[in-house]
């Protein structure tokens, strides 16, 4: 009797180990490093105005993370220091607070749902932002989200050989060199710059970091101390964005 229940708890010993072994008890207080490391797939930036209808993005878009900057409202969750330049000031700020803790990829847009320079027969940003191909995105780096050959390719603003007319696109054209050394020093101003207008792009996380914090920081500085009309630096910034994240 005594040699039996010795067999009996060595066994439940055996089985007691086996269980261990390959089912072990998951610790639900401290996530694994994979976890805790992971960086979001993919986030929308937004730049938005008090009252702007934006829940159109939750609703197409529940599993993005979406990043609303209202730049009118100081008292918004998601803000900037000052509203100037339009899109820009919220772009941004957007890659200078999050730099150290980007997405794989980040799509930067306007608020509203329907706009006449969003890519589709019915101006719907839902259709556009369906359409893209984050992978595409990672490999290229920076991506319009524009695909026309008109309304800026290939040839929208000419710095070095301005015209003379006062339209926002002229005064614009008119300032774009010399802002373009301030922006981007010890870089040859382009003749031409055929840049997609609209400000909606997409941009891989590595392609941001091309460029030191610093770099972006300054671009905000001057856009906040500029004494440009807002419709003039914001555009020139619009035709700067793909300059910005080009390869270093």
């Amino acid at each position: 009797m005594a040699i039996r229940h010795m067999y009996m708890r060595l066994l439940v010993f055996i089985s007691v180990l086996f269980l261990l072994f390959f089912f072990p008890i998951p610790n639900h207080n401290t996530p694994s490093t994979s976890e805790s490391e992971r960086s979001p797939e993919k986030e929308l930036v937004v730049a938005s105005l008090k009252d702007e209808d934006t829940l159109w993005l939750s609703e197409f878009f529940p599993d993005w993370r979406t990043n609303i900057y209202v730049v009118n409202d100081p008292s918004a969750p998601l803000t900037v220091p000052k509203n100037k330049g339009r899109e820009a000031i919220a772009y941004l700020t957007y890659i200078i607070s999050r730099y150290d803790t980007l997405p794989d990829v980040a799509v930067f847009i306007h608020s509203l749902r329907y706009q006449w320079h969003n890519e589709d027969p019915m101006y719907d940003g839902v259709s556009v932002l369906r359409s893209l191909q984050l992978n595409h995105v990672k490999k290229r780096g920076y991506v319009s989200l524009r695909c026309t050959w008109a309304l800026g390719c290939p040839a929208e603003l000419h710095p070095l050989k301005p015209t003379t007319n006062t339209d926002d696109r002229s005064q614009s054209e008119a300032v774009y060199a010399s802002v373009f050394h301030v922006l981007f020093p010890n870089t040859p101003v382009p003749e031409v710059v055929g840049a997609h207008c609209s400000s909606q792009f997409a941009v891989s996380r590595e392609r941001v970091r091309e460029r030191p914090k610093s770099e972006y920081k300054r671009i905000r500085d001057w856009l906040l101390a500029t004494e440009l009309d807002d419709q003039i630096s914001g555009r020139v910034l619009e035709y700067s964005w793909h300059r910005a994240h080009q390869r270093v």
